[in-house]
């Protein structure tokens, strides 16, 4: 017998938390309990789109008996605040990234997961979609040798982002590291299979006095990383690019959220290699000579909708069956909080 689906309350419910709206809306696994919002107007729009209650304090809502996991939207620095009133309410976290914005504060969490026997998992979407996911399985299988370096380059539309916008505030952001770096960190920590160390870092700040460009080199185990981010682009000029240079061929996927992902240097041996790791979501849209194009099966809203809805599943899993193991732990978001505050302090 299937169990029954899981109400989840939205907290944070901007952009980013209308599209999560959307795709909790589509699970059968859950259902949208409740909503959240700091703006009362906002919070009852939503509220009345999916028919449920609107809040505007949190506390509020950790009252409400159908809500058994809380999805927090909201900015960095109010993380580990309001993750603890929910885990020591009784309630699953679904926690948007970072975990938190220092150590302290993440064990702090952790320890009251732990006490609370509550399940607490961070909204790390690389570590949901199929072409990193292959990208994992093929360094893991050893096909194509060992995996030597990765780099990630990231033009990121910051131009979109106005000059108050709490990202640019560290205090309430972390900064580029925090924010937003800890994605690729664990990311590159769960393909590689090694925990990451920050070695070396750099940063820019722009005539507006914003640290708008970092850049840092890491290593995990035996395999060297890069890093670049680069909040200077614009919606329609940003850019991001990981390459994974393996000994017997090189990878690229393209794209924030990617759908696109070519192999080249492949012989004959290494075409062969990747047909075992081509999923049902994935397909081969092009193969000429050393190269091989493989795209998802569906467009980027589409992927990242699905990435979101992977993880919240695996949580709303776990929820029901205390034995089964998270996908993404809180040791993931602690051990990529650390490289962020490394690559911070260097």
């Amino acid at each position: 017998m299937s169990s029954p689906p899981v109400g989840v309350g939205l907290v944070g419910a901007g952009a980013y938390g209308e599209f999560c709206l959307a795709a909790f809306a589509l699970m059968p696994e859950v259902y949208v309990a409740a909503v959240c919002d700091s703006d009362r107007v906002r919070a009852e729009r939503f509220a009345a789109q999916y028919g449920v209650r609107a809040y505007t304090e949190l506390s509020a809502m950790l009252n409400d008996p159908a809500v058994e996991i809380v999805a927090l939207n909201t900015p960095p620095f109010l993380h580990a605040e309001q993750g603890l009133a929910v885990l020591q309410a009784g309630k699953h976290l679904f926690c948007e990234k970072p975990l938190a914005l220092t150590l302290s504060e993440g064990e702090a969490l952790r320890a009251a997961a732990g006490q609370t026997g509550t399940r607490l998992t961070i909204d790390y979407v690389m570590r949901q979609n199929p072409l990193w996911r292959m990208a994992a399985r093929l360094r893991e299988a050893g096909v194509l040798g060992k995996l030597l370096h990765l780099s990630l380059t990231n033009h990121a539309a910051g131009l979109s982002l106005p000059a108050q916008h709490w990202f640019w505030n560290k205090a309430q952001s972390g900064g580029i590291w925090i924010e937003h770096g800890v994605h690729f960190f664990d990311a590159f920590a769960w393909v590689v299979g090694a925990v990451g160390t920050v070695s070396a870092a750099q940063r820019f700040v722009n005539a507006a006095g914003q640290e708008d460009r970092v850049e840092a080199l890491a290593t995990y185990g035996e395999t060297a990383a890069h890093f670049y981010h680069g909040f200077t682009h614009s919606g329609t000029t940003e850019q991001t690019t990981v390459a994974l240079t393996f000994e017997h061929a090189y990878m690229h996927l393209q794209g924030w959220v990617p759908t696109n992902l070519t192999f080249s240097g492949l012989d004959a041996a290494g075409h062969a290699a990747i047909q075992p790791f081509l999923t049902d979501d994935l397909r081969v849209t092009a193969t000429s000579g050393a190269s091989l194009v493989v795209d998802t099966s569906g467009d980027k809203s589409a992927v990242y909708r699905a990435c979101i809805q992977a993880g919240m599943r695996d949580l709303a899993g776990a929820v029901r069956d205390p034995n089964k193991s998270l996908r993404v732990t809180v040791e993931h978001g602690l051990a990529s909080l650390r490289m962020a505050l490394e690559a911070e302090r260097l």
